[in-house]
């Protein structure tokens, strides 16, 4: 990897060159990038956009090269916060070196024509673009933080304990397969003192509601806050105590109260400098003292426990099976899966959560190895893939 090639690009916010007007509050796809003979970007301008004044922005990984749909969920908070979205439609699941050239190409054309705040540089993705966000953050030296969505740090090499400087809020589905991954993920990278969150919500492997983007956003927001790089207004600051906070009120009115403590949490480790929150603490630890959340808690480190030992079991059989095909047992694995979906599906506890994590999990495995850009499979194995998928959603579908 070209490291230092990477963080100039990074650093450079050059001369702008003439503008092309866009019209703000508009999704625009389809822009060509400068220099390049087919690469193209979605853009959207939030509606109080001024091209005198310098923006934050935020540049979006999706793993399908969707610039339009990488840019839908993060509306919301652009219009709150001001950033600037930019979503290519070439960077994809693949090889990083391409990835990074193409991210290069973008930070080029994008610095060089738009006013940006080069203290506010984001970064975010969802599953494969997650990956690449942290990987060209790490490499970086002035992005401010990533959001990452569905999955955690880059799988190319071993990540060194090391701390990095950027805030780094995570987001992920309680029915994702890459759940157990992201709460180690948050749990390594607290060790090193980064500054982090993790944001969960009821779903499984897709980009998060506009919502938790928006939590997201606010808690970034506050980190850039405390350390001098924006000034938020008080009667922002405010709206988004309450916004946070009725969410985790939300989720205890409900019941969920892994949730609850969760956000309340994060409440109070974001705000209580700022406001007087004894009342919060007071609910917290009462939560926390409470049976009805021992329990949760404890069922979730039990179904997560047998989540390691399924996919672990699963994954060996599969890497045999596929670097094998005279292994290959398909009655086998109708067997398995029907044994698993009754005993836990329906449940509606954490185990049925950990079934879709598994399912979900094996199936992505699978369908990946199909893909060409990520694995160069014979015909024979990627039928044994789409045989396995088949038989994991027989009528649905899961998108990476």
């Amino acid at each position: 990897m070209r490291l230092t090639y990477y963080i100039l690009i990074l650093g450079f916010i050059g001369q702008l060159s003439a503008q092309q007007t866009f019209e703000p509050g508009k999704v625009i796809d389809s822009i060509p990038v400068s220099k390049t003979t087919n690469e193209t970007f979605a853009l959207y301008l939030p509606t109080s956009y001024e091209a005198s004044k310098a923006s934050p922005i935020l540049f979006i990984y999706e793993p399908g090269g969707r610039g339009r749909l990488g840019i839908q969920t993060f509306i919301e908070a652009s219009e709150a916060y001001g950033h600037i979205l930019v979503c290519s439609n070439n960077s994809k699941n693949g090889p990083y070196e391409r990835n990074f050239a193409i991210a290069s190409n973008l930070f080029d054309h994008v610095f060089s024509r738009f006013n940006i705040d080069g203290r506010q540089l984001y970064l975010a993705g969802f599953s494969g673009g997650s990956r690449l966000a942290w990987t060209i953050a790490s490499m970086a030296e002035n992005i401010a933080g990533v959001i990452a969505c569905g999955a955690g740090m880059s799988e190319s090499k071993s990540p060194i304990l090391v701390r990095q400087e950027f805030a780094y809020a995570a987001i992920c589905g309680d029915r994702d397969m890459n759940y157990k991954e992201m709460l180690d993920v948050v749990d390594y990278l607290g060790r090193t003192g980064q500054d982090l969150t993790l944001i969960t919500f009821q779903g499984g492997h897709s980009w998060p509601p506009a919502s938790e983007i928006m939590q997201a956003f606010d808690w970034l927001a506050l980190q850039a806050h405390q350390k001098g790089t924006i000034t938020i207004p008080e009667n922002k600051l405010y709206q988004s105590l309450e916004r946070n906070y009725a969410i985790a009120k939300n989720l205890e009115t409900k019941g969920n109260l892994l949730g609850a403590v969760e956000n309340y949490e994060r409440v109070l480790s974001s705000y209580n400098d700022f406001y007087k929150l004894d009342s919060v603490m007071t609910n917290l630890e009462d939560l926390k003292k409470g049976s009805l959340y021992k329990r949760a808690l404890k069922a979730r480190k039990a179904a997560v426990a047998k989540e390691k030992e399924l996919t672990g079991t699963l994954l060996d059989r599969f890497i045999n099976e596929f670097n094998h095909l005279k292994k290959i047992d398909l009655p086998w694995w109708e067997k398995k899966l029907n044994q698993l979906k009754e005993k836990y599906s329906g449940s509606g506890d954490e185990y049925e959560l950990m079934l879709d994590r598994v399912l979900n999990y094996l199936y992505a495995m699978a369908y990946s190895r199909t893909n060409p850009n990520l694995y160069q499979a014979s015909e024979a194995q990627k039928n044994f893939c789409n045989a396995l998928c088949k038989l994991v959603y027989p009528k649905h579908v899961v998108k990476q």
